[in-house]
């Protein structure tokens, strides 16, 4: 498997992250793994949705965030939306959040050159699949975005780099390969979404970051 390495002085991590705010008993465990040469890993050990071969079909929002257009939005006015779609997905908020940064560097109205919208730069086909109608809408684009990150996860047995890969250049080419593709930006993706993820992980267990 092609190696993402982070940083040599990493090593392995257990966290754990509740499957819902209602329930302990529904919680799962999430596993984020860091190998000593930097390779990193997460996923769910035991998850019910995956074991049924699908993830369970969750309702899309339809009340549009205005955005400014053309202009970063600060981190904490995403902060809402991206709790919200990170606790129906069952995913940290923390990786969406570093997806954002690197995807768009928090410009809803970011679009790339091979037509990726938004914050979380969505293709048009992949937007209609998630059942995003509008990809610059913020909370559309973050719950979208966030629902097809946790489906690539459960496609590739949550291997967090092959799902960031598959996010990246397609899940045809992951699959095709079973690895990380040779292509450079690809790799340069996962890399740097794994960096930040691990950043705003860290933030978010800092003692300075904890909400009242």
């Amino acid at each position: 498997m092609t190696r993402v390495r982070l940083a040599p002085f990493l090593i392995c991590l257990v966290l754990a992250w509740g499957a819902g705010p209602d329930s302990a008993a529904a919680q799962s465990q999430e596993v984020l793994r860091v190998t000593r040469k930097g390779v990193i890993y997460y996923y769910f050990p035991s998850r019910p949705e995956a074991e049924a071969g699908k993830l369970r079909r969750l309702p899309m929002p339809h009340r549009r965030v205005a955005a400014a257009p053309a202009r970063k939005i600060p981190s904490q006015q995403l902060a809402p939306h991206i709790e919200q779609a990170a606790r129906e997905h069952r995913l940290p908020p923390a990786l969406i959040q570093a997806i954002i940064r690197v995807e768009s560097g928090y410009n809803p109205a970011a679009t790339s050159p091979k037509g990726a919208q938004g914050l979380m730069q969505l293709m048009p086909e992949t937007a209609r699949e998630v059942a995003v109608a509008d990809p610059y809408d913020v909370q559309q684009n973050i719950w979208g975005g966030t629902r097809y990150l946790s489906q690539l996860l459960a496609r590739f047995n949550y291997r967090l780099p092959l799902a960031l890969a598959a996010y990246n250049a397609g899940p045809g080419r992951v699959e095709r390969r079973q690895d990380i593709p040779d292509i450079p930006e690809t790799q340069q993706f996962v890399r740097q979404v794994c960096a930040e993820f691990l950043k705003y992980r860290a933030q978010e267990k800092s003692p300075a970051s904890s909400r009242p």
